[in-house]
């Protein structure tokens, strides 16, 4: 089941997510040392539960075992694009589609936003996996940006991909 994440779902999201930044630090720009200390207050004031800002949920056997966050920007200028992030799917739910099916829904309900027309997401650039993901659902790389992260002294380099939602003309 895949559904949209609300306020009463921030314990097992948090946990999912510490859980993510710990076991894959090069996949996330936030770290795990400095997630771990907020308090869950403060994460369940801050929880995305907007049409324009939410986090979908993979849930298996009742068990939340994915995530994906998406917010549209907001100055007016750039409100026509929208970012994921936070994606992740735990090892248990790994190779049987989770990942697709959660992406495709995180698009779906991206697009119902009226002015969004472009999706983007950053990727660690030795995450074939996750790329070959993103690729087969329409995204496309436009950028290469070196040492982007650094985690304990070694450099990750990441790959930018944007997903053309809707045929823009320049009118």
């Amino acid at each position: 089941m895949i559904r949209l994440l609300t306020k009463e779902d921030v314990e097992p999201y948090w946990a999912l997510r510490l859980q993510a930044l710990k076991d894959y630090p090069e996949s996330f720009v936030n770290s795990y040392e400095e997630a771990k200390e907020k308090e869950l207050s403060e994460i369940k004031k801050s929880f995305p539960e907007e049409s324009t800002s939410f986090i979908m949920g993979a849930f298996l056997d009742g068990e939340l075992v994915g995530i994906v966050g998406f917010n549209q920007r907001k100055p007016l200028k750039v409100n026509h694009k929208g970012d994921i992030w936070g994606m992740y799917v735990a090892p248990i739910a790994r190779g049987n589609g989770t990942g697709k099916k959660l992406l495709q829904r995180a698009i779906k309900q991206a697009k119902q936003i009226e002015e969004l027309t472009q999706i983007y997401l950053v990727v660690a650039a030795d995450n074939q996996q996750a790329k070959a993901l993103y690729e087969k659902l329409g995204f496309e790389r436009y950028g290469y940006e070196k040492n982007a992260l650094k985690i304990n002294n070694q450099f990750i380099d990441e790959e930018h991909m944007m997903l053309v939602i809707s045929n823009v003309s320049n009118s």
